[in-house]
């Protein structure tokens, strides 16, 4: 029996990825309002099982499937067993799978340049190093390996560097599926609190936060800002596909995908995303025609601001057109006191300096804590996420850890780059566009060292691979 899902037609393929991605929250959700535990331990249970018989039978399906649950599940809290969500025990019994059948082969293969090699081998010496100071200091073995867990991800690169059986467009497909899908998600729930049929603190509300990793913010005028930790991937994506449109501007299938994710980028709001989307966008300037370049970039700003205007013009019955909300969250970032989140990332400050200081050259291991003085209840708060991306890579890395980990993301920029010059490819010149963005987003986010950022430079390192054997100036 075959049960490649690359048999199938593209079309097709692409219609079951986004049932699944659809069927999956809304299981997750009734089984959450529900408190069907036991529902949910049997699917747990029967999927983990099918699972990690084909990573031992057909680990080439299992890999597929692997990469499937990665790009659509979200932040992989929608289904749990015994206590560990879904993903782990998928990450766990393929990891497990994959290096007993490496034993077996006595083989393998690691096609890398070796400075890329030598810095990705001690960043995961030191993130090793980090976990047990944070066991060893009391951050709690389950916040310490969650944080381990993500940074982890970097070990897909070694199945990703063993197995070639993902052909473009199938990764295509399932880029397209988790565009839409996240886009429909987004769009449902923006509509729900924007039609007031839900309200914040309800059932979903609560959903959304606890399991589907959201946060959903009134900004005023029925318009809701609705965030997703996935949505790390909106900037890079349209910056990616702004460099095809610059050599390709009247593609309509690479626009319509575009103003799905400009669509995302509205309801989300995040103003670093627009910090970053510039700055990529300036990179794309690079080795591109500059008047293609900037008709492009005039035409992506045109679309998001007509795009910002008619969902602010509907969500709030034609009262507002939403340029207050741009004036209040553009200028923010110079003056992060003037809105909430600033003002809350302002009052972490002098306890992550401290943190700092304590311990600055090792840090003090992962799930390092940062407590502060909530600016609207005045209660002393305490969480592991700084949001304050660079700094939260010195308080648990140390100056050293984060220099090291650094150095690899921009020895992988380096050859990256060697092949936007070489190459002049649309894709790695917005791959590297991309990850400029993610360098940004990092200064509020962790998006460097953050599961699916993690992933966008596994892909990239992928791409550098395949282009190192046969290309004498990549060794």
């Amino acid at each position: 029996m075959n049960l490649s899902i690359t048999k199938l037609p593209q079309k097709k393929l692409e219609q079951l990825l986004l049932a699944f991605f659809l069927i999956v929250r809304i299981s997750s959700f009734f089984i959450y309002n529900y408190n069907l535990v036991f529902i949910n331990n049997i699917i747990s249970f029967v999927l983990i099982s099918i699972f990690a018989y084909l990573s031992f039978k057909k680990p080439n399906l299992a890999w597929m499937l692997l990469v499937t649950e990665l790009l659509l599940d979200g932040a992989g809290h929608f289904f749990e067993f015994s206590g560990l969500i879904f993903r782990t025990w998928l990450l766990g019994i393929f990891a497990f799978a994959w290096l007993y059948k490496k034993i077996k082969e006595k083989k393998l293969e690691i096609n890398l340049p070796k400075n890329l090699l030598i810095l990705l081998t001690l960043s995961i010496i030191y993130i090793i190093f980090s976990t047990i100071l944070g066991i060893f200091n009391g951050h709690g073995i389950n916040l310490v390996l969650q944080d381990t867990i993500l940074y982890f991800f970097l070990f897909l690169l070694f199945p990703t560097l063993d197995f070639d059986n993902f052909k473009k467009d199938h990764f295509f497909s399932l880029i397209k599926t988790f565009v839409f899908g996240t886009l429909i998600f987004s769009l449902i729930t923006f509509f729900i609190y924007s039609s007031k049929i839900g309200f914040i603190h309800d059932n979903f509300y609560r959903w959304f936060r606890d399991i589907a990793g959201g946060k959903v913010t009134d900004l005023g005028n029925d318009f809701f800002r609705i965030v997703l930790s996935e949505q790390l991937f909106i900037v890079p994506f349209i910056i990616i596909i702004a460099s095809f449109l610059i050599k390709d501007l009247k593609n309509k299938n690479l626009w319509f995908l575009q103003a799905s994710l400009l669509l995302m980028l509205a309801m989300n709001m995040s103003r670093i995303y627009f910090l970053a989307l510039a700055f990529g966008l300036l990179f794309l300037a690079i080795k591109n025609n500059l008047k293609q370049w900037f008709k492009t970039s005039a035409m992506l700003f045109v679309l998001f601001l007509s795009i910002f205007v008619s969902l602010n013009l509907v969500s709030s019955k034609f009262d507002s057109v939403g340029l207050e909300l741009l004036g209040l969250k553009v200028p923010s970032i110079q003056n992060p006191s003037d809105d909430i989140s600033g003002a809350i990332r302002l009052a972490m400050l002098p306890d992550i300096k401290e943190k700092i200081a304590t311990h600055p050259y090792f840090g003090s291991g992962l799930a390092t804590q940062v407590s502060y003085e909530d600016p609207a209840t005045k209660k002393i708060i305490t969480r592991t996420q700084f949001d304050w991306g660079y700094f939260e890579m010195l308080a648990e890395l140390g100056f050293v850890g984060t220099f090291i980990f650094l150095l690899f993301i921009i020895m992988v920029l380096y050859y990256l780059a060697k092949l936007v010059y070489k190459q002049k490819s649309p894709l790695h010149l917005g791959l590297f566009a991309g990850a400029i963005s993610l360098f940004v987003i990092n200064l509020t986010t962790p998006a460097l060292f953050q599961g699916f950022g993690i992933l966008y430079f596994v892909f990239v390192i992928k791409i550098i691979s395949e282009n190192h054997q046969n290309d004498v100036s990549l060794q």
